[in-house]
């Protein structure tokens, strides 16, 4: 392999004219030296597809083609002009060049595991980190190698002139080294031009690193030509050579801009390099690669000039001795189609004005306000830079960002990086271009990770302002030679800007805006609007009225920023993870009074990014939206994407990380809490505050239908988390077999064999004992009871409904006012709902009576809440509504029709008994109405109030009318009347004629 890169060497124009030159000095050191770093450098060109697959050749080849180019492209005299160190310099570089884009094995490890560089690429590169993150999450490790993959081979593109000057160092810097003549070392000069093929044109006009007559002993080295002949003939190597089809078929790429580099080359199929001229033919199989190509040329175009421009300014004998006569334009006529389709430049364009209106108006951003945001979002980003880049050099900086209000002016500066004439019109004049996020900003080896990221946010400024002043001083990389200031005034986003001269010294940015009259900005509520906007920067700022001046100083992520009163603090969320970017604390509140929720809003959460404030509505999750307050800070991987106005957050892959981390940082907390209060305080409070929990919905599963906002995530996983907390931390309250109330865990009980009854208030006349004998009776000797009198309790049954499933059985027990319910295993035997979600069964049971009643309310239902009195148990069985039901449906649509009628009937006497339940006028002698158990309240009812037996068999008559009108019932069939049986047994038992034991 060496051996033939070697043969095909000796045959370039460049080394026959270096052999020349040599046999005139008698005189063979250099073309020796340069046969044995070929020796070396060969083998390694040709390993760099194993870290660049996908990439167009790189091999030694291709360096062979570039020493081929430089013979072609340099005239004929000055080829005759350079001497032999010139020459050799050449053909060094054309192989070195690229060498950075190698690497070993242990080398690439060591790269990806520790190298700073690989991981902050990693992080900026977003897209490719998250798709990373979760391919590593899933067990994908096909997908995360190859993920990795194409972050190296990223990561060596970028770095390989860095690379390569390192390594010809490392390799070619001893004191015995090959790239020499008569003992005189100059890889330093191969260094300088292999590091110029990396950089615009216009860094080799510095001629104190790209010198023009550099000497080697008594030989003059034009270093800035040389650069400009590598580089174009480094472009020039575009012919399908490079991109063999059998090559492209063997590599199969899959990156799109790989393929487009392939297919571009592989639509060369002349290519003519002179002194005098590039001529390039091409024919594509697709407007897509045409497109590159042409696209391509014009780069090959704007290098060519440059290079002539930079050549033209020799004068004298290096005009004589340097020449390019390239003075033709390359020209793109002869790249065409392939006859499959009609190339066109059509693509869609934009009405300018239209298009400015939108991007500057309230249409786009909606709150006027949101000018102030994106321009201290600016000064942020410009004082972060520069902070950044005095670090780097080991300079002490002070920030500082002032916001004045006064005389119809509001002006933002800040002592960040400024900008120059290089910045100015590529960035801040290229709307939609930010230079944040640009390559160039990001290869300049300052850590920024910033906030603005569309590039229209100035646009923003003519919401508010008629016009505006920009004046700034970029930061000078060469202190000796610093830019020009810039003073600049927009009148609109229209016309031409007005330039003037400027002796600004201090480095940084000014923008003063002239403000319109109807502008929303006051001196009162400046502060308070910055802290909006920009609750965690980590800069004071000086805010000047015309009233006052004072500093605002930002908050902390993880420090509550809003007080709520009456709410107690039950369990917090920490997160402090620079790395996945998230820093803050999510506090879990309740009110201490009646009220559920705490908030009724979640603008008591901050959630920022980068400092500065984004919406929280798809932050929360939805079963704790009211009862939760964020502090919280996004930077870095746990950035979102956010629309351009900042007022909505994308529901991308990133969102659904971040939720995934809150989601599961609340669970955790939640858990350790539970644990840790179990262990730490008495039973009677453990109950008491799960209890508190319960009845908040803080311990909930969450729900799509939820008013209010937050997010619904992995719901299976959240329910099953959910449940399982409620299994083994909520406590129950059970009867013991001695007649004692005591607590266990849902997980202590067998779960097919679980009663439940309604809350026992007047224990001196109904025991526990008794309803424990009672339900043991009815439903079995192993039966657990669960009294169902806590706080919470609804949540709790609603709980043992979704774990265990619906209720089975019914029973109406020899016990005035003692409901059961009961579980059990039985598939298809629980009860089922019909119409507006009314519970219905077959398994509805008696004692002392032989027909059982209508309906009757279940235990779990509390006279407190008016709106639960019409919750009752129908019973299927029951001939009103046999006749509608095949076992759980109704037998057709009318039968459908007729039970929302029958229900509604019953629904109408229900409303009006808890009328009458409730009036002061209905006396009683025993005190069950100031029970919490509504069976309870109804015992006797019908004794004290007998006309609801009247309105329950007259709605039942209307109801029978109503349902012949319909067919749902024949015309002659008789009513099948209605009876005091056919209500529960216990509305017409007075307490006192009850004998309990």
């Amino acid at each position: 392999m060496p051996e033939t890169a070697i043969a095909r060497l000796k045959k370039t124009i460049l080394f026959q004219k270096l052999l020349e030159k040599e046999d005139l000095l008698e005189e063979y050191e250099v073309s020796k030296n340069i046969i044995s770093v070929i020796r070396e450098i060969a083998p390694l060109l040709e390993r760099i597809p194993e870290n660049m697959p996908e990439f167009t050749l790189h091999n030694a080849n291709h360096s062979a083609k570039v020493v081929e180019l430089m013979g072609k492209i340099i005239p004929s005299d000055t080829l005759n002009h350079l001497n032999i160190i010139e020459l050799s310099i050449l053909i060094y570089a054309a192989y070195l060049h690229d060498i950075g884009m190698t690497a070993s094995r242990d080398e690439r490890e060591e790269i990806i595991t520790k190298n700073p560089e690989f991981a902050k690429l990693r992080i900026f590169n977003e897209e490719l980190s998250l798709k990373f993150d979760e391919a590593k999450r899933d067990g994908d490790h096909r997908t995360a190698t190859f993920i990795e993959d194409k972050l190296f081979t990223e990561f060596l593109r970028r770095n390989h002139v860095d690379r390569s000057h390192k390594y010809t160092k490392k390799k070619y810097g001893l004191k015995e080294t090959p790239i020499s003549w008569k003992g005189i070392p100059y890889y330093k000069l191969v260094q300088a031009i292999c590091d110029g093929h990396g950089l615009p044109v216009r860094d080799l006009y510095d001629t104190k690193c790209w010198r023009r007559n550099a000497l080697v002993g008594d030989q003059n080295v034009n270093v800035q030509y040389l650069s400009v002949i590598l580089r174009l003939a480094d472009i020039l190597d575009l012919d399908p050579e490079r991109t063999p089809r059998s090559l492209l078929d063997f590599i199969n790429p899959k990156d799109e801009t790989s393929i487009k580099e392939w297919k571009k080359h592989l639509s060369i199929i002349g290519c003519k390099i002179s002194q005098e001229e590039i001529n390039i033919e091409a024919e594509c199989e697709h407007p897509i690669y045409e497109r590159a190509l042409r696209e391509f040329v014009d780069m090959i175009e704007t290098e060519r000039k440059e290079s002539i421009l930079l050549t033209s300014r020799y004068k004298d004998d290096l005009a004589e001795k340097y020449r390019l006569d390239l003075l033709k334009p390359v020209i793109k006529e002869n790249i065409r189609s392939n006859g499959e389709y009609i190339y066109s430049d059509f693509h869609f364009k934009l009405d300018f004005h239209r298009v400015i209106d939108l991007l500057m108006g309230e249409r786009l951003y909606g709150d006027p306000t949101l000018t102030l945001r994106e321009l201290l979002q600016n000064s942020v980003d410009a004082v972060r830079y520069r902070e950044s880049m005095e670090k780097n050099e080991g300079n002490q900086f002070q920030p500082f960002i002032k916001i004045t209000l006064k005389n119809q002016e509001l002006i933002i500066e800040d002592n960040g990086i400024g900008m120059d004439d290089y910045v100015f019109e590529n960035y801040f004049l290229q709307i939609g271009k930010s230079y944040y996020n640009s390559p160039e900003c990001r290869s300049s080896g300052v850590e920024i990770d910033p906030v603005s990221e569309f590039g229209i946010g100035i646009l923003s400024i003519f919401m508010v302002a008629s016009s505006f002043i920009l004046e700034s001083r970029r930061k000078p990389l060469d202190p000796l030679n610093p830019p020009a200031p810039i003073n600049v005034e927009i009148p609109t986003a229209y016309d031409y800007f007005v330039r003037r001269s400027s002796s600004r010294f201090e480095i940084g940015t000014k923008i003063t805006l002239s403000l319109k009259s109807d502008h929303p900005f006051s001196p009162i509520s400046l502060v308070e609007k910055i802290s909006e906007i920009a609750p965690f920067i980590e800069y004071p700022i000086i805010i000047e009225t015309s009233e006052k001046t004072e500093t605002y100083k930002p908050y902390v992520p993880g420090e509550k920023i809003y007080d709520v009163k009456d709410t107690k603090e039950y369990f917090e969320i920490v997160f402090d993870d620079e790395i996945k970017g998230i820093k803050g604390k999510l506090r879990i509140f309740g009110s201490i009074g009646n009220s559920n929720s705490i908030f009724g809003k979640s603008k008591y959460s901050v959630f920022a990014q980068n400092g500065f404030s984004i919406p929280c509505d798809k932050l929360l999750p939805d079963n704790l939206f009211f009862n939760i307050q964020a502090s919280i800070n996004l930077s870095g991987q746990s950035k979102l994407s956010l629309s351009p106005n900042r007022l909505d957050i994308v529901k991308d892959e990133r969102y659904e990380k971040l939720i995934d981390i809150i989601q599961s940082g609340i669970m955790q907390a939640y858990e350790k809490y539970l644990i840790t209060l179990r262990d730490s305080v008495t039973t009677t409070e453990y109950v008491e505050i799960v209890n508190k929990l319960l009845e908040m919905n803080i311990h909930s599963f969450p729900d799509k239908h939820r008013i209010g906002g937050g997010f619904v995530y992995k719901k299976k996983e959240v329910r099953k988390f959910i449940e399982y907390l409620f299994l083994n931390y909520a406590p129950l309250l059970t009867i013991s077999d001695d007649g004692q109330r005591i607590y266990k865990m849902m997980k202590d009980l067998n779960k097919f064999n679980l009663a439940i009854v309604g809350i026992n208030d007047w224990e001196e006349k109904i025991p526990d004992a008794v309803i424990l004998k009672e339900t043991k009776h009815f439903v079995g000797e192993e039966t657990v009871l669960l009294m169902d009198e806590e706080k919470g309790s609804f949540p709790r049954y609603y709980f043992l409904d979704k774990i265990l499933g619906n209720f089975s059985d019914i029973y109406i027990t020899s016990i005035p006012g003692l409901v059961i319910m009961s579980f059990s295993d039985q598939v298809g035997e629980g009860t089922f709902s019909l119409c507006y979600n009314t519970n219905f069964t077959y398994r509805m049971h008696g004692d002392q009576i032989e027909k059982e009643p209508l309906f009757v309310h279940p235990p779990n239902i509390s006279p407190e809440d008016p709106d639960m009195f019409g919750d009752v148990v129908y019973n299927a069985h029951h001939p009103l509504l046999a006749k509608l039901l095949s076992y759980n449906k109704p037998k057709d649509e009318i039968s459908s029709e007729a039970l929302k009628l029958l229900i509604y009937q019953i629904d109408k006497c229900l409303q009006h008994l808890w009328e009458r339940v409730d009036s002061q006028s209905l006396k009683r002698n025993h005190r069950f109405r100031e029970s919490a158990n509504i069976n309870y309240v109804l015992v006797g009812i019908l004794k004290y109030y007998p006309q609801i037996f009247k309105e329950f068999y007259e709605a039942m008559e209307e109801y029978w009318e109503e349902a012949k009108n319909i067919g749902a019932i024949s015309l002659d069939e008789e009513f099948i009347g209605f009876s005091v049986d056919d209500l529960p047994w216990f509305w017409n038992c007075e307490l006192s004629d009850i004998k309990l034991e």
